[in-house]
């Protein structure tokens, strides 16, 4: 071979290996803005959801008749209570939520959807609620509680005292629906730690140490992550398999522990088809971006009836502070 042959050669070679690093590192960086834009997605879902939650049980917690019901202990009044308020809820708004009121003992009271569990404590399942007696403050968080669900729970009181709680329970059902817009899937775990709460979720199936939380689960995927093991997720926060990119984000329950984790999933076909056509991709990331923009940094204060719970327990607490009453 001649020398201007070999050089050719390596220059071909040379070639092929920075085309392939520019190729990998693109990927890169397009995968990675893939999944900044679909976790935000996420989160602006899950702040709506959120906010929904705790405005109704705030609702429900000023309402007379039901604090009367409680009073008396007219379990069968406060079910026709529920049940008549999540059907005006259904009808109005399209919206299916859960609400439930327990004691100050934490016994089940009443129940929207099906009061057979009247009378159960749940205290064991339920260490979220451990604080309020003392706090009187409202929480909102992803609880292992019987199941992995999301709960506003506002305490009710009456002439200064805790008579009961008022509680909103939302599974996934919207969450997914909503996601599905944006072409993406969702897979709900739960880590097995917290299955002697979780006790609902005991026969759901499994992906090593991590119970699926969503009863309509795809199949698919729980198929495909248990083949592969999902370690690889759970440490990187993203995986690329041989259909489908997956993402992770944490489950914190109120105490800020990690309980589980929310599983993206789009198809390479879908990113496929953003790739293809640019501006599609960049409408989507536009849209997107500003969705999360004005949901979140530019949410209406008197919407977020949490927050507005919050900062008035934290002046509280300063002003305490500065007065000496509290060490």
């Amino acid at each position: 071979m001649k020398t201007y042959q070999k050089y050719l050669a390596l220059l071909l070679v040379a070639l092929f290996f920075l085309s392939s690093y520019f190729y990998l590192q693109n990927k890169k960086d397009y995968v990675r803005k893939v999944h900044t834009v679909l976790i935000n997605t996420l989160n602006k879902q899950i702040e709506n959801e959120k906010v929904q939650a705790f405005n109704f049980a705030f609702a429900l917690s000023q309402n007379e008749t039901l604090q009367n019901a409680l009073k008396d202990n007219n379990a069968e009044k406060g079910y026709k209570i529920l049940q008549e308020h999540m059907y005006a809820l259904k009808v109005f708004s399209n919206s299916k939520i859960n609400a439930q009121i327990l004691t100050k003992d934490f016994f089940i009271f009443a129940r929207s959807w099906d009061n057979s569990d009247a009378g159960v404590n749940v205290k064991k399942s339920r260490p979220d609620l451990q604080v309020t007696p003392k706090t009187k403050i409202p929480h909102l968080s992803f609880e292992a509680a019987r199941k992995l669900v999301l709960i506003a729970s506002i305490p009710i009181i009456s002439n200064q005292k805790i008579i009961g709680y008022v509680e909103v329970i939302k599974r996934f059902k919207s969450l997914k629906k909503n996601l599905a817009h944006y072409g993406m899937g969702l897979l709900v775990l739960l880590n097995s730690k917290y299955q002697e709460q979780a006790i609902l979720l005991k026969e759901n199936p499994r992906i090593e140490n991590m119970i699926v939380a969503d009863d309509e689960a795809n199949v698919e995927h729980i198929a495909y992550l248990k083949q592969i093991g999902i370690s690889k997720l759970l440490t990187n926060g993203k995986l690329e398999g041989k259909h489908y990119f997956y993402f992770l984000r944490p489950i914190l329950n109120n105490q800020g522990d990690n309980i589980g984790s929310f599983v993206l999933i789009i198809s390479k076909k879908k990113l496929e088809l953003f790739s293809a056509f640019e501006s599609e991709m960049d409408s989507f990331f536009t849209y997107a971006r500003k969705d999360l923009y004005y949901s979140i940094i530019k949410n209406n204060d008197k919407q977020d009836i949490f927050s507005y719970f919050n900062d008035e327990h934290n002046s509280s607490k300063q002003m305490n502070i500065s007065r000496g009453k509290i060490k």
